[in-house]
């Protein structure tokens, strides 16, 4: 099969991101993948992060430290340097999955009608250990999510380390807000929802780091009071939603679970060995009944 010629540029925007960084670049410099463009910006690290980064910029069409405004300047400095056909980025403790580009740069070359992709979510613990990853393919309606309905309490927040799109959707967008330095991701999903519709990928992409209360800002109240701010100027989502919400982990299963969308989605097929994409009825949900019953069970034994 001939190799896929789109240019894939990948940012990295890290500071004192030691030992997570190390898995993060080596997840990314080990792809098989000859059209890759990798972008590091460190934000003048102090604790080996930059020595490392250094000793590894041979793999880099890009290495800048200096003092930065936060994350989401480092990777809009990222991005302005970025020439790929295709764009994304990385967090300093997330990994790719050893096919992410081969599989990314296939779709985008053999679905031109597809603008912007997520994969499967999975999750690493502090061991480095991949200890799961979300069973279904789920559905993304364009309208949940230009609504910020996509969000914790409700759908559950969209994963950014296994979303790639087209470098025109990016510049139709206007790139990352930086008024929003805590959740400047779920900002820019809710304005790319407005240009064009998330297609789901049926296998993991990349893992997102669980490292309990060190965690980045997803799982703290700077991420929440931003997603609150940038969810009041947009519509509410129907009152039985909200009812569903208050019922707790159960309740938002439930929601999710019972929510279906027609909705693109790229799987690949026995027959003929490729990746197909298709439009199919799908929940919301990215978990299946078993894993949620197993989840239940494993917080029950904990409690």
């Amino acid at each position: 099969m001939p190799q896929p010629t789109v240019k894939i540029s990948l940012v990295t925007a890290v500071r004192n991101a030691m030992p997570w960084v190390q898995e993060t670049v080596r997840s990314v410099v080990t792809q098989d993948y000859p059209g890759l463009e990798y972008i590091v910006i460190d934000g003048a690290s102090t604790d080996g992060t930059l020595d490392y980064l250094k000793s590894q910029a041979q793999h880099f069409s890009v290495l800048r430290s200096e003092a930065d405004d936060g994350q989401y300047a480092a990777i809009a400095k990222g991005m302005a340097c970025a020439s790929g056909d295709v764009l994304g980025w990385i967090n300093g403790d997330d990994v790719l999955m050893p096919w992410t580009l081969r599989v990314v740069a296939r779709i985008f070359e053999e679905f031109p009608e597809v603008d912007w992709i997520s994969g499967l979510p999975a999750y690493l613990n502090t061991a480095s250990e991949c200890y799961l990853v979300s069973p279904v393919a789920a559905s993304y309606p364009r309208r949940y999510i230009a609504n910020g309905w996509f969000r914790e309490g409700l759908l559950g927040y969209l994963m950014q380390e296994t979303m790639f799109w087209r470098r025109s959707l990016w510049e139709r967008a206007g790139g990352l807000d930086l008024q929003w330095r805590w959740a400047g991701d779920f900002d820019l999903w809710v304005r790319f929802a407005a240009l064009a519709e998330l297609t789901a990928v049926a296998t993991p992409l990349a893992a997102f780091r669980i490292r309990g209360e060190e965690n980045r800002s997803r799982q703290g109240s700077d991420y929440r009071d931003e997603v609150a701010r940038r969810c009041a100027s947009l519509p509410a989502p129907p009152a039985s939603w909200r009812l569903a919400s208050r019922l707790g982990k159960a309740g938002e299963a439930l929601l999710r679970s019972a929510l279906w969308s027609r909705t693109p989605v790229v799987a690949h097929s026995l027959v003929g060995d490729r990746w197909r994409l298709l439009r199919t009825r799908r929940p919301v949900s990215r978990n299946d009944l078993p894993r949620l019953l197993l989840e239940h069970a494993l917080r029950s034994r904990h409690d």
